[in-house]
């Protein structure tokens, strides 16, 4: 039982830590800087 309860923690944990990252990027909270070989100049 212990064992479930732990398993039903780190899963919905899991699910809000990849909640909050993509908020993050769609908000602009985060923006990381681009890669000069990626920039167009």
């Amino acid at each position: 039982m212990k064992k479930k309860i732990l398993t039903l923690i780190a899963s919905l944990a899991t699910v809000l830590a990849a909640t909050v990252a993509s908020s993050a990027c769609i908000w602009s909270a985060y923006q990381p800087e681009e890669p000069k070989c990626l920039r167009e100049e």
